[in-house]
Formats: C-alpha cells, sequence, structure tokens
C-alpha cells in the first residue's frame, strides 16, 4: 500500500496563449463568509500568494486576460477580476467573492526579467497540465490519450529544458511511468514494481534541486525507493524535509498513513485468528 500512496503522489504531479502573463498583483483580498478556511488571500506583486494567517512560503500565481490562477498543491484556484474584486469559478473557491480596496485590478507589465519568465512559465504549465485535463481522461479513446500524452510530455520537456523546474518533475513522472511499464500498469502492479536504475531519471531529479526546487530530493526518494535502495531514499525525504519540500511532506504523511493502515489491518486480522 505504501508504494500505492508513493506512485499516486508522483502521477499526480504529471496531472494553448493569449495575452502576455504577467503577476504583479499586489494586495489583499478578503471575504465576509464565515469560517472561510481560504481567506485572506494576500498577493505579493512577485508571483507569490499566500492564503490564510498561517501561510509561509506562499503558492505560486499568475495573471492573463481578466483571470487570476493559483496553484495550491496539486490543484488551481481560478478567478475572474471585477472591479475591486476576485470572484472565484473553479472548484473549492467556486461562486465566493473576495475584495480589497484597490481601485482597479488592472494587469501590469512585470518588469523584473526573471519573474516575468516564471510567469509565462506557470501560465504555459496551467495550459499544458491543468487545462481540460480532468475532461480529456474521460472524453479521449485510448490512442488519442496516449497521443495527448505523448504531446504534453514534449511540451513539459522543452519547459524543462528552458529551466522550468514544474515541467521537469511532470518530466520525471513521464518516464518514471515508462521505464516501469505505463501509467496504469504500474499502480496497478506497485506492490511489485522494481525499477532498474536509471541515469535519465538521476538527472530529472538533479536538474530539479539545481533549478533551486527541494522537491528533487523527493524525487529521488521516489527513485531509490523503487530501485530498492532504501536507505538512501531515506536520506533524500530527510533533506528534503529540512528543506521545506511540500512534495517531501506530502510523501512523509502519505507514507505515515499507510504504515497505520498495514497495522490496524494486521491488528485486525490478528484479533479474527484468535477467535
Amino acid at each position: 500500500m505504501k508504494k500505492l500512496f508513493l506512485l499516486a503522489t508522483l502521477f499526480m504531479v504529471s496531472t494553448l496563449f493569449a495575452q502576455q502573463a504577467t503577476n504583479t498583483l499586489e494586495g489583499v483580498f478578503t471575504t465576509k463568509a464565515k469560517d472561510e478556511l481560504y481567506n485572506p488571500f494576500k498577493f505579493d506583486g512577485k508571483g507569490k500568494v499566500t492564503i490564510n494567517e498561517f501561510g509561509e512560503d506562499g503558492y505560486e500565481f499568475f495573471e492573463r486576460n481578466d483571470s487570476v490562477v493559483i496553484f495550491v498543491e496539486k490543484t488551481v484556484f481560478i478567478f475572474k477580476k471585477e472591479k475591486n474584486q476576485l470572484k472565484g469559478i473553479s472548484d473549492w473557491v467556486d461562486k465566493k467573492v473576495y475584495k480589497s480596496n484597490l481601485k482597479s485590478l488592472e494587469n501590469k507589465p512585470q518588469t523584473d526579467s526573471k519573474l516575468a519568465q516564471r510567469a509565462n512559465w506557470m501560465a504555459q504549465n496551467y495550459d499544458i497540465n491543468f487545462k481540460n485535463n480532468a475532461t480529456f481522461l474521460f472524453d479521449l479513446d485510448e490512442n488519442s490519450l496516449i497521443q495527448k500524452l505523448k504531446e504534453n510530455e514534449a511540451a513539459n520537456a522543452k519547459l524543462c529544458k528552458e529551466g522550468f523546474d514544474e515541467s521537469c518533475k511532470v518530466v520525471f513522472a513521464y518516464k518514471f511511468a515508462e521505464e516501469s511499464g505505463g501509467v496504469f500498469e504500474t499502480l496497478n502492479a506497485a506492490d511489485e514494481l522494481k525499477l532498474k536504475p536509471n541515469k535519465e531519471l538521476e538527472q530529472l531529479a538533479q536538474r530539479v534541486i539545481d533549478l533551486g526546487n527541494p522537491d528533487g530530493y523527493g524525487l529521488f526518494y521516489t527513485y531509490y525507493y523503487f530501485t530498492g535502495e532504501k536507505e538512501k531514499a531515506e536520506q533524500f525525504l530527510q533533506k528534503g524535509l529540512d528543506l521545506g519540500s511540500p512534495y517531501c511532506n506530502e510523501i512523509s504523511i502519505n507514507s505515515a498513513m499507510s504504515e497505520f493502515g498495514e497495522s490496524l489491518q494486521s491488528e485486525i486480522e490478528n484479533s479474527e485468528d484468535k477467535k
């Protein structure tokens, strides 16, 4: 079960342009709704937004046309701009309204070249890996789906080569699936899966680290866990946790849940045997 949790976490990483994207929105947006978990939103004008009073590192976002897209964990929050308000139009924030004291939410170009590049990458990330993906999984036949996945992998490989860390993570997930027989085959045979050493996977995980994203340590953990080098895997996981990797934190939580479930199941079986 632990292997299945680990694979599901990896493959969720991997779940086309109008106006130039930007990420300059700055200000605090609040809702009057009581007991709202996602409140307030604090945009820093540099591509990051913290949610509620407990956010520290923040989530990435971009603006395009009249939309604001925030990347939260494995999903996106999408808002439409209207005067000085943000109106939710996606899951988790649908129909919720957040107001600010700003006079206008007009898109402003990002003057910092690195932040501008990041905004464009995040917009492409959304188009490739999030936009309409929930529908094509069900609407396409097998051959069309395989072709779509190949196109997505190629698009992510291009962004990875340009230096976009998030796309490198997606390419790692695709390559991992290819090396282990395919996404669905891999998930169905999680308990028996054994991966052979693969330099390309190692290079992709290292590239994520080199690009400044500690999630690369989580990719190394997944890789070494399935090649059978579990002690080495744990070292990478701990390094990622020490550096605040969200992916490593998710792996750690899922592993603990899996181990708890297996322990509970074992106790139930032992109890039944004694009857």
